[in-house]
């Protein structure tokens, strides 16, 4: 890695290598910029722009600039020779930016890629070497050195790598061999480009190369000469037969178009006609066979090359006779019947065939229809011999339907049919055969002698003796008597029974039946029979030891205090039956009216069914009745007399085990009693469900098979047989308990089987293989007949032949027949000797008077055999006295009566000109009807510069072809005129002449050209699409299409060209059709194609540089980098908050750009660096007057028209703590009522800030005022410091504390923190709270007060005055006095304000001595409260007697005072108040409690011995325990995990009450109610 740092301008760089690990250091940017390292952190360092991602962080101890994150300088700048990124830093105190430039250093860390993994070039064949192909150019990332260096191309034949440096490495394919398609139509190659790094590093792209196809290959027909037939007569349409040439060339250079030969074929032309695509020739014209027995059609084949090339062939065609002669059929039989064992090749009959037509059409095949074990073979010609071929079987097929059909060879062949039937006699092949392997047989015992048990029954498939089947018993190896058991019909097989059958003694048994046939030598077949004897019900039941059966008495003992089920004896029984037979129930008989015994009816037990009482007898006889479940059941019966004995000891058991009854029967021996009886009820019902559901099941396994086999045994077990399955059931005599054994096995096997059961209780079985062999085959000689044919039909002479020229005269001689046949002269007209067959006409007659065989008519071979190299004709010749047939061959000889002749004077070759020397062109042939040597034997081409002649002879034809040997050129010379001249071989030879015009081809063998290879045009961005910006133009020296040009673009590597500009096809105008975007790409590289109309076509290759001319058309785009998220309001000027990059795409004056902020803020910009500003702080912030600024900065560039582009910069100010709270009111007066609750809010003072945050969050707090320092303020308000809620403490009282202050602060949380104060008046406000008070010397109401008045005293007298005062204040304590008299009395008067009583008027006599009057004292509150005061105004006579009260101050009376009532009144509200609550907390924790208990299930309650019981309801458990000595019971109740909260106590009286109390957790309560 490289590192170094430059100072340009004020700027620092650096560089770097790109994929350096993160933490990389790239300079010590604080020593770069003489920064102090210490300073770094304090004064805010960092990095605040550059790329989008933070690549770059400064180390504030180290100040190093290191790597942050991974960089890709293919990421960051692409393609460009040079990576920089600029970063910019920023230190504060004072603020200061550093433009800091780091260059990227590239590494090898692309591979060189390729747009696509493989390329096709077109190649036509017919390029020459060096012509050169531009090829797909490879991409790498990297730049510079660790760019594309070059390319590399694996070995081939056929091209060389042409490789071209400059800015970019480009490469081309140069052509160094000829190619040829046919024999390599794609070419693979490898390109490798390889960038400069190290190591350097590759990538590859494949190159196909299609070989493009011209037309240089001829069609060529799969046959020069095709043969056909084709029957006279066909109906027009018919195909006569299908041509097919082919071309190695591909595309329209090998389709194919056929055409008949128009010249010298007017006859052809006529009657065939062929299909241009498909070559099949048809029939157009009437075919007739007398008129032209063949025909030669000449055909073309020309592809669809430009110029096209051709191909000619010959079709021969003979015309077949029609076929009107179907063959006839003739069967000579040499057997009546035909023996099943006959050996395959015996011949059966003779078949001769014969058809009267000739040729093909007397050809005959002779075959049999159908599939049968025969098959003709042929004897001579159509005669056959009819055969045996495979191995008869009578009984499949006893008599067989032979139909032989002939058929000629004729079109269409004509057949005939013939039936011959076929007789197919026994032999004594087939054994007899039983239906099934196994036969059982199912007998009851004791059935009757003589009965048919079963009839067996074998099959023979022979007939008559063969088949006739007889039936015999054969032993088995068991000591068992058969032949008095059982018995067969021979001639039936009915097996009859000889002796009646006990299934006590005989189970089963087995033996086996053989099948006989009658025939010579005899064969048999066995099957065995196993029998099954069936239980009847024919044994009654035995009663077992110690008991006899019915005809003794049996005694049995009993104890008088026998309890009721007191065992007495058990009965037990046998039965030597099976099954329900054996099945035995035990029933007892009791005399009448006696009911004391019982017996189960399956175990025999006899027990007592109750106690015995004073009534019944001594002796109790018992008769057991002992029956079976067979139908019609069998039983036997036992006497048992019953002695009751009064003591138990005199009692003798007749077994081991005799259970003795406890005397007591607790209540313990009840619950066991019932335990058990529903454990044994419970096990009953199951083992019977079990039973029940063994037992359908098996049922539903059985219903498949037979019906079931019951078998007992000695012991009394009984078996259990159905159809496959077996179950031995063992029943053990020597207890009550029985043992069940089943052993099922599958039944019946696959054969027979052998079944033994033992006199135990054991079981076996035994199953036998089936027996796959069968009686041996005895074959019996056979007697083969041998015939031998003696003579033949008719005798075939090995063959005379003769020959004889064409043209001779009638009459001539060919040779002596009748010599050459060895026959007597004499006798061949006696014999009448003739020609029988031959041509239809007549060509050859006998002359019976000297045997010589001569010319009858005129012979022209032509006619005969047309152009046959062999021409012959066949006679048949006849004599009888025998019967002879001679065949005969007559040759006849050419001779040289034609000329050779050209179907048309002149023919045209149509010859391209890029044709190669030594290509041949097909000429027409010369026909000549003559054969052999007098055929065409040669040809002749006259002399010229361009052609030579070849000649092929295929067989007796020879065909012409010129030979180019000069190259053509069509400009120098388009057309020739050649002389061809045939000859024949004949003495003197004949000759004929034909003119052949070549016209020189056009072939596209010039590429196009431009005028120039490169081209140079300018246009602006942005221009309209369909703009033309250039055309090009490129020639062709060709002409036709082969000259017509067809414009493109490439393909290759133009992704991005293709979608900005098109071209016209036709016209090379380049235009636009995208968007031309100066920014994104200032050139253009166009590479454009022109390719002709040929096939293949030929391209030539331009290019075009496009320089893209700048507009201004990008406004400038404005960065905002914010340094800080908020600006504190007491940011000093000059404080940078954000940096501002203005960037403007457009190049030159476009590009320059001036930036400026538009609305009046106390903000501006510094420039940086070029288009770098600053936005610093330009004057005072107060966040509370504007807390958010929206900047608008623009800028705008130089460009006509200018641009421009604002952005709005949103700066937010953060608070700081420069506010106090602030109360609305300096002062906070509070009137509280005395007597108010305590708690009660009184006010709530709030204090305002006008910061935010922390810095306007107020909290309260009480602060003493001077006045009020000796106060208790803490006793009487709080505040809540965070809502300022002042709360009283206490309840005030007017009388004591009328006002206090004190001051609130409210304190904000700002740092430091700011704090302002209020006073707070607190006016206590009266309430009617206390009744007046009666000063001295009165007393209040109770007590009388004394006064004295002089009888003389006048009006207005001063009686007394009554003073009082009242605690409460204003109107609360403004009293008034009211006086109150005895009815009727009216002398003195009260002052309502003053409390004077005073005299109305002087004394009367009438007045009396003693005036008792009450004065009222009453407030003015709201409810007035008041108070009374009793005075005794006494009349005296001497105002001496007065005396005044004031002296005298009243003792006050002990009895009940209203302070006592108050406070009683008061006991008794707090008592209430707190029952209440108590009754309240009582009922609510007793409704959660029911509600709790709501969850569990039903509770379940236990009593206990001692008295105690337990409750359950689900998981809990309580124990609830009585004490036995009082009636108080202590309950505990320990649930889990229930009640939730602790442990609880419960109390329950001897009432009905119920009290629950729940005790907190960790404290303890125990509470006693007692008793009532």
């Amino acid at each position: 890695m490289e590192l170094h740092w430059r100072a340009v301008a004020g700027q620092i760089s650096y560089s770097v290598f790109e994929e350096v690990n993160p933490g990389t250091s790239v300079g010590n940017i604080a020593k770069d910029l003489t920064l102090n390292v210490q300073e770094l952190q304090s004064r805010m360092f960092q990095i605040v722009s550059g790329s989008k991602r933070k690549y770059f962080d400064v180390n504030l101890k180290t100040g190093f600039l290191y790597v942050s994150e991974r960089i890709d300088r293919e990421e960051l700048c692409a393609k460009a020779a040079k990576c920089t990124m600029n970063v910019e830093a920023v230190v504060n105190n004072p603020m200061r930016l550093y433009r800091i430039e780091v260059n990227v250093l590239d590494i090898n860390d692309n591979s060189p890629s390729f747009s696509a993994n493989s390329q096709t070039i077109d190649i036509a064949e017919s390029i020459l070497p060096g012509a050169t192909f531009p090829v797909l150019s490879a991409y790498d990332a990297d730049v510079g050195k660790n760019n594309i260096h070059t390319y590399k191309l694996s070995p081939n034949d056929y091209f060389s790598l042409a490789v071209h440096k400059g800015e970019s490495v480009s490469a081309e394919l140069v052509l160094q061999k000829a190619l040829d398609r046919e024999r390599q139509a794609f070419i693979r190659l490898t390109l490798t480009a390889v960038d400069g790094g190290t190591p350097p590093k590759s990538s590859t792209s494949e190159i196909i190369v299609n070989v493009l196809d011209i037309n240089d290959n001829i069609p060529a027909f799969t046959k020069t000469l095709y043969k056909t037939s084709i029957k006279e007569n066909s109906p027009l349409g018919t195909a006569v037969i299908t041509v097919s040439a082919s071309d190695a060339d591909e595309g329209t250079n090998k389709d194919i178009v056929y055409l008949l030969n128009p010249k010298d074929q007017d006859n052809v032309l006529d009657i065939f006609q062929i299909d241009s695509e498909s070559g099949i020739i048809t029939v157009q014209g009437k075919i007739d066979y007398e008129t032209n027995p063949a025909f030669e059609i000449r055909v073309q084949a020309a592809d669809k090359g430009q110029p096209p090339l051709t191909v000619q062939c010959k079709v021969l065609v003979d015309v077949v006779d029609l076929n009107d002669n179907a063959p006839d059929i003739t069967v000579t039989s040499l057997l009546p019947t035909v023996r099943e064992d006959a050996e395959i090749g015996t011949a059966v009959a003779l078949v001769s065939i014969v058809d009267r037509d000739g040729g093909k059409n007397g050809e005959v095949k002779c075959e049999i229809l159908g599939l049968v074990p025969f098959k003709l073979e042929t004897n001579y010609k159509n005669y056959y011999s009819l055969v045996i071929s495979a191995s008869l079987d009578r009984e499949l097929i006893p008599q067989y339907n032979i139909t032989i059909k002939a058929t000629d060879e004729g079109t269409p062949p004509l057949s005939n049919t013939s039936m011959v039937v076929i007789q197919v006699s026994d032999v004594n092949d087939n054994a007899p055969h039983f239906a099934e392997t196994a036969i059982n047989m199912y007998v009851k015992e004791n059935s009757q002698i003589g009965a048919v048990l079963k009839t067996v029954t074998a099959d023979d498939a022979d007939v008559s003796e063969n088949g006739r089947v007889s039936y015999s018993l054969i032993k088995d190896n068991n000591l068992l008597p058969l032949s008095t058991m059982i018995n067969i019909n021979s001639e039936t097989g009915d097996l009859v029974s000889l002796q009646s059958f006990n299934y006590e003694e005989l189970k089963t048994f087995r033996f086996q039946v053989q099948a006989t046939d009658s025939g010579v030598p005899p064969l048999s077949s066995n099957v065995t029979v196993n029998v099954f004897i069936l239980d009847e019900n024919d044994n009654s039941p035995a009663i077992l030891p110690p008991y006899s059966e019915h005809g003794s008495v049996n005694s049995e003992s009993v104890p008088y205090s026998a309890e009721a089920g007191y065992f007495v004896a058990k009965i037990r029984a046998v039965d030597a039956d099976s099954g329900y037979n054996a099945l035995l129930s035990y029933h007892l008989s009791e005399p009448k009216g006696n009911n004391l015994f019982r017996i189960g009816t399956s175990t025999g037990e006899i027990r007592t069914k109750r106690r015995m009482s004073d009534n019944d007898l001594k002796t109790h006889p018992l008769l057991v009745l002992v029956s079976d479940n067979g139908e019609a059941p069998l039983s036997a019966t036992v006497s048992i007399e019953v002695v009751v004995l009064e003591s138990s000891a005199d009692i003798q058991t007749q077994f081991r085990h005799v259970p003795i009854k406890d005397d007591s029967f607790s209540d313990l021996n009840l619950y066991l009693l019932v335990a058990i009886v529903s454990v044994s009820v419970i096990f009953l019902l199951s083992l019977i469900t079990l039973i029940a559901v063994r037992c359908h099941r098996t049922d539903g396994a059985f219903s498949r098979y037979s019906a079931p086999m019951i078998t007992t045994h000695p012991d009394g077990s009984w078996s259990y047989s159905k159809s496959t399955q077996q179950y031995d059931v063992c029943f053990s005599s020597d207890t009550l308990k029985s043992d069940v054994v089943v052993f099922p096995a599958p039944f019946p096997p696959v054969d027979a089987e052998l079944i033994s059961i033992n006199g135990g209780d054991t079981f076996t079985r035994t199953q036998t293989l089936p027996t796959k062999e069968k009686a041996p085959r005895e074959t019996l000689p056979f007697t083969y007949l041998v015939l031998v044919l003696l003579d033949c039909f008719c005798e075939t002479a090995t063959g005379l032949q003769y020959s004889v020229s064409e043209e001779v005269n009638p009459g001539t001689n060919v040779g002596n027949i009748a010599k050459d046949l060895n026959l007597n002269v004499q006798d061949l007209e006696s014999r009448l000797f003739q020609i029988v067959a031959g041509s239809k006409r007549k060509l050859f007659e006998v002359n019976l008077k000297t045997g010589v065989l001569y010319v009858n008519e005129r012979i022209d071979r032509e006619e005969l055999c047309a152009d046959e190299p062999k021409c012959t004709v066949n006679i048949e010749a006849v004599i009888n006295n025998p019967l002879k047939l001679y065949r005969l061959e007559v040759e006849i000889k050419d001779v040289n009566d034609h000329s050779p002749s050209f179907n048309t004077k002149s023919q045209i070759l149509d010859i391209a000109e890029n044709t190669l020397p030594g290509f041949r062109f097909a000429l027409s042939e010369a026909s000549d009807a003559d054969v052999g040597k007098n055929g065409v034997s040669a040809y002749k081409l006259r002399p010229n510069e361009y052609f030579s002649l070849a000649t092929h002879k295929r067989g007796e034809s020879i065909t012409p072809e010129l030979v180019l040997q000069k190259a053509l050129d069509r400009e120098k010379q388009p057309n020739m005129n050649l002389m061809l001249t045939a000859l024949d071989g004949g003495n003197p030879p004949k000759s004929s002449t034909s003119e052949i015009e070549i016209n020189v081809l056009d072939n596209n063998d010039n590429a196009p050209l431009f005028s120039s290879t490169l081209y140079k045009v300018q246009t602006l961005e942005n221009v309209p699409i369909g703009t033309a910006i250039f055309t090009l133009n490129a020639t062709d020296a060709d002409e036709g299409t082969n000259s017509e040009l067809i414009y493109s673009l490439r393909s290759k590597d133009q992704d991005r060209i293709l979608d900005i500009f098109t071209i016209d096809q036709d016209t090379g105008i380049i235009s636009v059709k995208g968007k031309i975007d100066y920014e994104e790409r200032k050139a253009f590289e166009i590479r454009a194609e022109a390719r002709d109309k040929g096939q293949p076509p030929l391209s030539a290759h331009s290019k075009v540089l496009v320089e893209v001319i700048d507009v201004n058309d990008n406004a400038p785009e404005i960065t905002v980098t914010s340094l800080l998220h908020t600006v504190n309001e007491d940011a000093v000027v000059g404080t940078a908050i954000a940096l501002v990059s203005v960037l403007d795409r457009d190049s030159g004056k476009n590009g320059e750009v001036k930036c400026e902020i538009l609305n009046t803020v106390p903000f501006k910009l510094e420039s940086n660096y070029k288009n770098y500003y600053s936005l610093v702080v330009s004057g005072h912030l107060d966040r509370e007057e504007t807390p958010q600024y929206n900047i608008t900065v623009s800028a705008a560039d130089e460009g006509r028209p200018s641009l421009s582009t604002t952005n709005i910069i949103r700066v937010d100010i953060s608070d700081v703590n420069d506010n106090s709270p602030h109360f609305s009111e300096p002062m906070v007066n509070i009137y509280v009522t005395e007597n108010d609750k305590v708690g009660t809010i009184l006010k709530t003072v709030i204090a305002t800030d006008a910061d935010v945050n922390d810095n306007g969050k107020v909290s309260y707090s009480i602060q003493p005022s001077s006045n009020s320092k000796t106060l208790p303020l803490s006793t009487m308000i709080n505040i809540n410091s965070e809502t300022g809620d002042l709360v009283s403490l206490q309840s005030f009282n007017y009388e004591e504390l009328k006002t206090f202050r004190f001051q609130v602060q409210a304190t904000d949380s700002g740092v430091p923190p700011l704090s302002s104060n209020v006073t707070v008046n607190v006016f206590i406000l009266d309430e009617n709270d206390n009744s007046p008070a009666i000063l001295p010397p009165y007393s209040e109401h109770g007590s009388v007060n004394s006064e004295s008045v002089p009888y003389s005293a006048e009006a207005g007298y001063f009686v007394a005055k009554i003073r009082a005062v009242d605690a409460d204040s204003g109107y609360n304590a403004l009293l008034s006095y009211h006086l109150s008299e005895p009815k009727g009395n009216n002398l003195f008067r009260i002052g309502t304000s003053t409390g004077e009583i005073r005299t109305k008027r002087r004394m009367s006599d009438n007045d009396l001595k003693t005036h008792p009057l009450l004065v009222l004292v009453s407030d003015n509150g709201e409810a007035p409260l008041s108070a009374t005061v009793s005075i005794e105004v006494v009349v005296l006579e001497s105002s001496a007697d007065i005396q005044t009260q004031f002296r005298h101050v009243p003792i006050k009376d002990d009895s009940f005072s209203d302070l006592n009532l108050y406070l009683l009144v008061a006991i008794v509200s707090v008592s209430v108040i707190f029952l209440l609550s108590l009754i309240t907390l009582i009922a609510v924790r007793c409704h959660r409690t029911d509600g709790a208990f709501s969850r569990y299930s039903a509770p379940m309650i236990t009593t206990h011995p001692d008295g105690s019981w337990s409750y359950s309801k689900s998981t809990q458990q309580y124990d609830v325990c009585f004490s036995s000595d009082t009636l108080k019971s202590d309950v505990v109740v320990f649930p889990a995990p229930f009640p939730p909260v602790d442990a609880e106590l419960i109390s329950i009286n001897g009432g009905d009450t119920f009290t629950r109390t729940q005790t907190l957790p960790t404290k303890e309560k125990r509470q006693h109610l007692h008793g009532k």
